[in-house]
């Protein structure tokens, strides 16, 4: 009794339920009220003002008490590192990306001046023909100057004559510096997630890719048809979620909704176990967009193990294709699927930026049919749509085809 008296403390305020608050916040329930009473509190001036309640207390247990302050003081200390590291990530995308940006107007620079120093000197007719059949297809100035720096190094003067042989080794070349991805397999659930600007496609394509493997599985008789479920974090887009809706309604498939990162770990909890794939359809925004672009990055912040693909409009010119690499990088998409790929006659643009960002290409989509309009890219259907080059099909599907 008399450690108690020793350690008996006290608060103060307008009310017994207000210093009973104030207990519970400091210690939980961990002290035991030993007296109350009342008292005056008087103003600088001395003047009394309003009666305050007094409450009389001991802490049962101190060691508890320290550890729940300790506990309170890592929590804080956690949060502020989390914090510090949230803002040096961001920091470093932001350099990361304005030293992109520095390195490709560089690389223009040096095309520029690199076009001035070649113009004032002779050019083999071979090259001038396959620099203007190249700038024909949209290829990028630092891509062609690759090219014809290949030409120069690889051909002899009298090689050059021969046009349809420098014209097959660029067809070649071309097709060498594509990357085709590979799909990965995948535990269930394979995971999938498509990110991009908006009017992409990508809605259509979550369609595409999630029929199809349907139809994969009739084709071998004593497959099972899979089990999959379609989320959608873009809910403000009224047409892409019933665009999807009466895709799934096809397929006895509910639409399910995320706003939130918690909205997708939860359904992922509750349908990990039950189905072979989900499909995850997201907002599209502009890629200058940052703060919609980022906060959507922390929406798709589920431990997934979720393979992201970055969908891109075959006729993008490069800036902007240059661009929405960039901007979407933070998500680190596996790779490129181009759409709309019917809807262009030049493909030197997306050839040069998956050149230029070392990224692959996994699927290209050339119509609005669900499933059909789709396929697993290629090299060969990529080259053959080259225009004004003589390509040779037989050699190419023997050079680049798949078994």
């Amino acid at each position: 009794m008399f450690a108690e008296k020793r350690n008996v403390q006290k608060i103060e305020g307008k009310d017994l339920a207000e210093c009973r608050d104030k207990l519970n916040r400091l210690y939980g329930l961990n002290y035991e009220i030993v007296d109350t009473g009342n008292d005056f509190k008087r103003s600088f001036f001395g003047f009394r003002e309003k009666a305050v309640v007094v409450v009389y207390y001991v802490v049962r247990n101190q060691f508890v008490v320290e550890e729940q302050e300790k506990k309170r003081e890592d929590e804080s200390a956690q949060l502020e590192r989390n914090r510090q590291e949230l803002l040096l990530k961001n920091q470093n995308i932001m350099m990361k990306s304005e030293l992109e940006k520095l390195s490709e107007k560089i690389d223009s620079m040096t095309d520029i001046i690199s076009s001035n120093v070649h113009s004032g000197s002779e050019t083999h007719q071979t090259i001038e023909r396959i620099e203007e059949l190249l700038a024909q297809n949209e290829f990028t100035y630092s891509y062609i100057r690759m090219i014809c720096e290949k030409i120069r190094s690889t051909f002899s003067l009298e090689q050059l004559e021969d046009f349809d042989l420098v014209e097959r080794y660029v067809v070649d070349w071309i097709g060498e510096t594509i990357k085709i991805s590979k799909e990965p397999i995948r535990r269930p659930p394979h995971v999938y997630i498509i990110v991009g600007p908006t009017g992409v496609g990508k809605t259509t394509t979550i369609a595409k890719i999630s029929a199809n493997k349907i139809l994969d599985a009739k084709k071998n008789k004593n497959a099972i048809d899979p089990e999959f479920c379609i989320i959608t974090t873009d809910t403000m887009r009224v047409g892409a979620e019933e665009q999807l809706n009466k895709f799934a309604q096809v397929l006895g498939k509910d639409v399910l909704k995320a706003e939130t990162a918690e909205h997708i770990r939860t359904i992922y909890e509750e349908y990990k176990n039950h189905v072979d794939y989900m499909f995850i359809d997201t907002s599209g925004y502009s890629p200058n967009d940052s703060t919609h672009i980022s906060e959507m990055k922390n929406v798709l912040s589920v431990d997934m193990n979720a393979d992201v693909y970055l969908a891109v409009c075959a006729s993008t010119k490069v800036s902007d294709l240059q661009n929405i690499f960039r901007n979407y990088e933070p998500f680190a998409y596996e790779s490129v699927i181009v759409t709309k790929f019917d809807e262009t006659t030049q493909i030197g643009n997306i050839i040069s930026v998956l050149w230029e960002k070392h990224k692959s290409v996994s699927f290209i989509t050339d119509g609005q049919h669900v499933p059909r309009n789709i396929k697993k890219a290629n090299k060969v259907d990529i080259l053959k749509n080259l225009t004004g080059f003589n390509i040779d099909r037989n050699h190419i599907e023997n050079k680049f085809g798949e078994n």
